[in-house]
């Protein structure tokens, strides 16, 4: 004869036993002033490092930017890294790479005021590090020092 669960493990014995410890005011009220804390802790200033997801023309990257602002509003964007911050090449002024032909670094100034520009509940501080943009259909390749000249400057091949 199979056994039930409540067979198994004696239901009423446990329910005794938090009727006992805790009655369900003292755990509604328990809950309730964990919520005051929580949302009092929230609702004060902070600086701290989040990551965030960008697309540019399409391509998504990944970045690390400190922000400042509330505590909700951080935890908010944090809850919310699937959503993509959406830009186009031009609101960002690229220049070309000079790690990668064919490429473009973005500054990160310019991307942090963009993005302040889409994000009105924080304010970043910095963007740790801005990606590097290549164009969709673009093949690059990365530039190779091969040889130096008389002044001592690196004379880049492109291959």
């Amino acid at each position: 004869m199979k056994k039930s669960l409540h067979d198994i493990v004696n239901v009423e014995r446990i329910r005794s036993l938090l009727r006992e410890i805790a009655s369900p005011t003292f755990l509604i009220i328990l809950l309730g002033a964990a919520l005051l804390w929580y949302t009092s802790k929230l609702s004060g200033q902070y600086v701290t490092e989040i990551p965030m997801h960008i697309r540019i023309d399409g391509e998504k990257y990944r970045l690390t930017a400190i922000v400042e602002g509330r505590g909700s509003a951080i935890t908010a964007q944090r809850l919310a890294l699937k959503r993509k911050l959406n830009f186009t090449l031009d609101e960002l002024s690229p220049r070309p790479s000079r790690k990668t032909l064919g490429a473009f670094t973005i500054a990160p100034s310019a991307l942090q005021n963009a993005i302040n520009g889409k994000i009105t509940a924080l304010r970043i501080v910095q963007v740790m590090e801005a990606p590097e943009f290549i164009p969709p259909g673009v093949e690059a390749k990365p530039e190779t020092e091969t040889e130096t000249d008389v002044g001592g400057a690196a004379k880049i091949d492109r291959e």
